[in-house]
C-alpha cells in the first residue's frame, strides 16, 4: 500500500477510485460505482417541469404584464435571486457586481453566507437586499444576523430550515460544526426579533408550511436547496400545489430549485407561486458578463414569460392559472 492510499478516503468517490486502483494493479479494469449523490430530486423536477404544456388561447389577444409587490417592493418581474452565497472563487466586487445587476433588472436579491460589510456593499447598489440567515450552530449569531439586517436596510429577512442538519455530499455530511438543527422555539424568537418580513427557505411539506404560519413566518420557499441538502427531499415542483393550496391565504408562497426559463416561472406561478428563484443560472450570468450579464439573463426569462403570459390570455401575473396547463399523457395530471 502506498503512502497515498494509506490515508483513509475522505468521500465515497475516493474510496471507489481506490478500489478502481487496486484491480488495475491486479489487471482488471472496473468502473467504479458512482458517488451516493444521484440529483435525483433536479432530474424528477425537470422531468416533471417538462411534463406540463400550456395551452394558447390566441384570439383576443392582451398585452401582458409582469409586474409584481413583494416585500413591499416593486419588481419588474416574479422571478428573483433565491439565496445565494458568494462562491470562494468569486471576489467581492463580482459579487457586487452580479448584485448590482440584480436591481437592473427591477428584481430582488437574495444574500447567504457573509458578513456585515458584504451585506452593507450589496445594500449601497440599491438593489433590494433580503438577507437569508443560515442556521449556525451559534443560536445568538443568528439572532444578530436577524437584527443587523434589519438595522441595515434589508427587505426582508428569513433562514434556511433546510440547511440544519449540513450539507450532504459523497458520502459525509458537511458544515455539521457549523450548523446544527433550531428548536420551533428558537426560529420563533428570530422572527419575533424583527419587523421585517420574515422567511422560512427549504419547506418541502404541507406540516412544514402550516406550522410556518402559525409561528409567524411572513412567507416561505418550497425548495430543496438544488439537492444539496437531502439527494431525495421531493422535488419543489411536485409539493409546491400542495402547499400552496394549503397555505396560500395565509403567508407568501415562493419557489426555486430547477427552474430555468420563463415558461418555468409560468408553470410555478401557474401551480401556485407568487415568485419563482434562480441562483446557479444568475451565477453563470455574472461570470458572462458581470452587472450586464446578470440584467440580460432577467430579461431573457422574463420576455419568455411576458410572451407566454400574452399567449395564454394572462394579462398580469394574478390572472395566470392552471386551467391552461396541460399534462403530458407520458406522466399524467400529478398536479
Amino acid at each position: 500500500m502506498t503512502e497515498s492510499q494509506s490515508a483513509k478516503p475522505a468521500t465515497l468517490t475516493e474510496l471507489f477510485a481506490r478500489a478502481a486502483e487496486n484491480l488495475k494493479q491486479k489487471g482488471t479494469v472496473s468502473q467504479p460505482p458512482a458517488s451516493s449523490n444521484y440529483q435525483a430530486a433536479s432530474q424528477a423536477a425537470r422531468e416533471l417541469l417538462d411534463s406540463i404544456f400550456i395551452e394558447t388561447r390566441l384570439l383576443d389577444p392582451i398585452e401582458a404584464d409582469t409586474n409584481v409587490t413583494l416585500f413591499g417592493t416593486k419588481m419588474k418581474t416574479p422571478a428573483f435571486c433565491s439565496a445565494l452565497s458568494k462562491p470562494p472563487y468569486m471576489s467581492d466586487p463580482d459579487m457586487i457586481e452580479a448584485v448590482r445587476g440584480v436591481g437592473k433588472a427591477g428584481s430582488v436579491m437574495m444574500l447567504g453566507i457573509g458578513g456585515s460589510e458584504l451585506l452593507q456593499s450589496a445594500i449601497d447598489t440599491g438593489t433590494p437586499i433580503v438577507k437569508m440567515v443560515k442556521p449556525y450552530r451559534d443560536t445568538n449569531l443568528i439572532y444578530q444576523k436577524v437584527q443587523d439586517a434589519q438595522a441595515r436596510g434589508c427587505v426582508a429577512v428569513g433562514i434556511d430550515v433546510d440547511h440544519f442538519h449540513g450539507g450532504y455530499r459523497d458520502g459525509r455530511s458537511r458544515l455539521t460544526d457549523t450548523f446544527a438543527p433550531k428548536r420551533t422555539e428558537e426560529i420563533s424568537q428570530a422572527i419575533s426579533l424583527t419587523k421585517l418580513p420574515f422567511i422560512l427557505k427549504g419547506i418541502l411539506s404541507t406540516r412544514d408550511a402550516l406550522r410556518a404560519a402559525e409561528i409567524g413566518a411572513s412567507a416561505i420557499i418550497v425548495s430543496n436547496h438544488g439537492w444539496g441538502s437531502f439527494d431525495f427531499g421531493v422535488p419543489s415542483i411536485m409539493k409546491l400545489p400542495e402547499i400552496a393550496a394549503a397555505v396560500g391565504d395565509k403567508l407568501i408562497v415562493l419557489v426555486d430549485s430547477g427552474f430555468r426559463t420563463g415558461n418555468d416561472v409560468f408553470k410555478g406561478l401557474a401551480l401556485g407561486a407568487k415568485g419563482v428563484g434562480f441562483a446557479t443560472s444568475i451565477l453563470a450570468a455574472s461570470y458572462a458578463g458581470g452587472a450586464e450579464g446578470v440584467e440580460q439573463f432577467f430579461g431573457f426569462v422574463n420576455a419568455e414569460l411576458k410572451r407566454t403570459m400574452s399567449i395564454t390570455g394572462s394579462p398580469n401575473l394574478a390572472s395566470i392559472s392552471r386551467e391552461v396547463l396541460v399534462a403530458s399523457p407520458k406522466i399524467g395530471c400529478w398536479w
